[in-house]
């Protein structure tokens, strides 16, 4: 049974949210969405929490990093907003509760996106990322949401591609592994999903969608010797093939998985401030936890 707040966030994720998802993603529209979502989501920083700001020439983000807990482990968290529309500011309070249950540090990637910049400039902005934090950590998490779902796959991809050291655990919420936006569930839970339209055209971030390329759709991804991953989704979401399909393509390649379900919820949710949220935030946090030691 949803609780208040999770139908609260229905209702007004289906009046103030979807009616925009239609419209055609200008750059204008972009940068106008991301200010909309920073002033929509202030949050104040813990007292038990420092933030650093990098801002390298190859490297940029945020530092979340906590008083205690295991000092040679860190959680690499990818924002969402399909590759436009969202920040690093927005997902302050869902970084740093991902930290704390967790139990580590977490450095919040500032990748490029549309319209200042189109693929692959995001995935470079992350695999830079990764290499920096793998000089001061010794264990990397990798969280992602929505289009950073799909940026922590990609990710991971490439580095097993390279022969590179891969992340020690994945989490993925709402991931989207597909950018032709044409499974059935786009079509099937378009009224289901207060979030989200469903079958619409692909993101501007990408020149060519089509590319059967798993930098591009990590369904065209060789998922053998992949680390640990934990898929998360609701069920009512326009993306939700893109879970099932992620899973059934880890299953075949024998990796270490779990996939949750989150009855009659829908894309993301875990934004909104609700009980579930917190509930998938400790599932997460639990899963991440069992991959390290403080080594």
């Amino acid at each position: 049974m949803l609780s208040n707040e999770a139908k609260v966030a229905i209702d007004f994720s289906r009046k103030n949210i979807k009616p925009d998802q239609g419209n055609s993603l200008t750059p204008e529209i972009a940068l106008e969405a991301r200010k909309e979502t920073d002033a929509g989501n202030q949050y104040q920083i813990p007292n038990d929490v420092k933030l650093s700001i990098i801002n390298d020439k190859l490297v940029k983000g945020e530092f979340y990093l906590r008083n205690s807990g295991a000092p040679n482990t860190v959680l690499m968290f990818l924002h969402g907003g399909a590759y436009a529309t969202g920040t690093v500011y927005s997902r302050r309070k869902l970084a740093i509760k991902l930290g704390k249950a967790s139990n580590v540090d977490v450095f919040s990637v500032d990748y490029t996106q549309y319209p200042e910049g189109r693929h692959p400039t995001a995935q470079n902005d992350v695999i830079n990322a990764y290499h920096f934090l793998e000089k001061k950590y010794k264990h990397i998490l990798v969280f992602g949401e929505s289009a950073g779902a799909t940026l922590a796959l990609t990710l991971t991809l490439q580095l097993k591609q390279e022969h590179k050291k891969l992340p020690d655990r994945i989490a993925v919420f709402s991931p989207v592994i597909n950018q032709l936006n044409t499974s059935s569930s786009e079509y099937l839970r378009n009224d289901r999903d207060p979030m989200l339209v469903g079958a619409t055209k692909p993101v501007p971030y990408f020149e060519d969608p089509s590319l059967p390329d798993p930098l591009v759709s990590p369904i065209y991804g060789n998922y053998s010797c992949f680390p640990p991953i934990f898929i998360n989704c609701g069920s009512e979401e326009v993306k939700y093939d893109s879970s099932a399909i992620l899973n059934e393509l880890c299953q075949e390649a024998h990796v270490d998985m779990k996939w949750k379900v989150w009855n009659g919820l829908f894309h993301v949710f875990v934004l909104f401030d609700m009980p579930e949220t917190d509930l998938a935030i400790n599932q997460i946090g639990s899963f991440f936890k069992a991959g390290f030691n403080n080594d």
